[in-house]
Parts: C-alpha cells; structure tokens; sequence
C-alpha cells in the first residue's frame, strides 16, 4: 500500500476573540498557511464551522494562486480539521494526488457583535447539550473535581510555554499560554448547572486561526518522515459529546491490532479539561503522558482549526522518536462524536 507522508505543516498564531486577528476572515487566515506550503496541491480538503458559508477552502485556494486545484470545505465543528486531514490521506493514497488540508476559523468575524450563534447538533427529540453543561455532566460522571481540571489546565499553560510552535506563519503571535497558577480557584464555573465544575481557566477561550498539512505520497520528494497511518470518525453518545475522542482512538486501536500503551504521543483537542481527563481515565491513559506541548487550554480553540493544531504538535513531539514510533491526535465532536488520526514515524 502506498505510503502517504506529511511534505509540510504550519499554523497562524492562535488569538483570542476580538483580538490581535479580529480583522482576518476564515479564508485570509487560510490563505496565510497556503502560502507555506511548498507548492501548489492538487486538492485542498479545509475545516470550518462558523463563516459566512461557500467553499472557503476554494476561497482561500484562489488567494494563494492555485486556480487548478479542486477544494472542499467540510463541517464536523471541533473535529473539522483532523477529518479533513484523514479524508485527505484516503484520496492521497487512492488518487496518487496531492492534498492540503485542515482547518480555519474566525469568530472575530463571524460574530463581530459578540452575539454567538450556533446550529442544532441533533435532531429534535435528541440530547443536544450546551457543550459547557456537557462538560459539566462529564466531570460528573467520571468523577473529575474542579481542582483536577483546574490543575490539568495549569499544567497545558506550563508545557505551551515552554514548547513554543516552530510552525507559526503569518505576522501575529500567540496570546494565550500564561503563568495560569494565580488563576487556580479564582475564576467561577461557566454554567449554572447544580454540579457544575468547569470554570473560566479549565474551559478553553474562543480563538482565531488556521493550520494545515500538506500530504502526498512518499515517492521521492521530500518530506517530514511522518506517514499518516489511518483515521476513524466514530459515532457516540450525543447527550456525552465531550467523551468521543475515546472511542474514536479505541476503533484506531483496534482497526490495527494496537494498545494504548503502543503509542508514544497522544495529543487530544482541549476543549475543556474534563473532556481529555475523562477520556484518559476512559482509556487507561495518565493525564501527565497526554498532550505534552500544551493545547487549546492554554492558546485557545479555534473550532475547526483545533484539530490540525494538535496534529502539527503531535509531528513536533515524533519529530526526535525513532523509526516506527506512533502517534494519534484525536478531538470529541458536538453532537456526539470523535475522530482520530494514527501516524507513524519513519
């Protein structure tokens, strides 16, 4: 079977709501990474959730000058990008074609009253929990104190800061990872639900940004000596949406006769602090083995740019590994459910 492997990776810096990249709308942040990539792809598969509609990978891709490439824009909200990327592995190694993918998001734009808007995530009849009371009914079933996920999101600031992105394009900078132990107990819960438990510091901000990878087949060109292994989408409980990453990596697992304890990197989308320690304890994983360069915790989460954020950290940390070395990224998905991405190093 062909070989698909990761040519290039950037992102924009990752900053907050209306702040320093409010001006740039999905497909100017997107544009930004194109012009990173080494050449002009055959396909562009791209991520987002909350613009103004159309094809904002098609967008994006005429900015960059790639008149001939065919684009698609998808929406599958937190997990947009890293579906984009496992999509665009498949058509890579059906195809023989070159791909760019993942995601972008800009809520400066989308909501530049600072109204939000969002659409269903179920049908009517079916759980469709605010994602935050999601989170809090997650906690709680797992057992997850608000101490625990105040203490993992200190721990996201810490690792950020000290393993800055080396992938960062674009003429901003990163606003978010700070010195988040005076914040512990400070802050109070985001809902008014009766066990609430997330609070301001263990739930991940708003953000604008856009990442991408290009793939391709090996053949002789260079690359980053990652091969992109498989993905899964997996469906799960739409009344626990924060737990999808679990059976999403457990169906990865399990395609390719794997343990978790045959991967070396795991990075999970920090939407909230209890969706990854919930999904730890779920897999038997130690909280302090995931995630290791920090995460949307600590820069923020850019909905359909998160996943392709993660993915990037995930090749940084395999980047010193040794051949065969495997990683995953993976993210839980509004409205009940989880994809995850198996890469290998070569």
């Amino acid at each position: 079977m062909t070989r698909i492997v990761v040519t290039a990776g950037a992102r924009t810096a990752i900053t907050g709501w209306h702040r320093a990249q409010a001006d740039l709308s999905d497909d100017q942040l997107a544009a930004t990474v194109f012009a990173a990539m080494p050449a002009q792809p055959d396909v562009v598969m791209f991520g987002n959730t909350v613009g103004p509609g159309g094809n904002i990978a098609r967008i994006a891709g005429l900015a960059a000058g790639w008149q001939s490439a065919g684009a698609l824009t998808l929406d599958a909200q937190c997990g947009s990008s890293l579906v984009a990327i496992g999509q665009a592995a498949a058509h890579a190694r059906m195809s023989g074609q070159t791909v760019v993918a993942g995601g972008t998001e800009s809520p400066s734009t989308a909501w530049p009253d600072g109204r939000r808007t969002q659409a269903a995530f179920t049908p009517s009849g079916f759980p469709d929990p605010d994602m935050t009371e999601a989170a809090d009914h997650l906690a709680a079933k797992y057992g997850i104190t608000r101490d625990q996920q105040e203490a993992y999101a200190v721990q996201s600031h810490h690792r950020a800061l000290a393993y800055p992105s080396e992938r960062l394009v674009g003429d901003h900078a990163d606003d978010g990872p700070r010195d988040a132990e005076k914040l512990v107990n400070r802050l109070g819960v985001v809902t008014n639900h009766p066990a609430a438990s997330v609070t301001g510091l263990s739930a991940a901000r708003i953000a604008d940004a856009a990442a991408a990878v290009q793939l391709a087949p090996e053949n002789d060109q260079p690359h980053l000596a990652i091969e992109v292994v498989d993905h899964r989408l997996v469906g799960a409980d739409p009344a626990l949406p924060g737990i999808g990453a679990a059976p999403a990596i457990e169906a990865l697992l399990s395609a390719h006769g794997l343990s978790v304890m045959d991967i070396g990197v795991v990075d999970i989308v920090e939407a909230y602090a209890a969706q990854v320690l919930a999904a730890c304890q779920h897999l038997g994983l130690d909280p302090a083995s995931v995630n290791r360069h920090g995460g949307a915790l600590a820069h923020g989460h850019p909905w359909a740019a998160s996943g392709a954020i993660a993915f990037l950290t995930t090749l940084d940390q395999l980047a010193g590994a040794p051949p065969g070395a495997l990683g995953i990224t993976a993210a839980a998905i509004a409205g009940g459910m989880g994809v995850s991405v198996l890469v290998r190093k070569l």
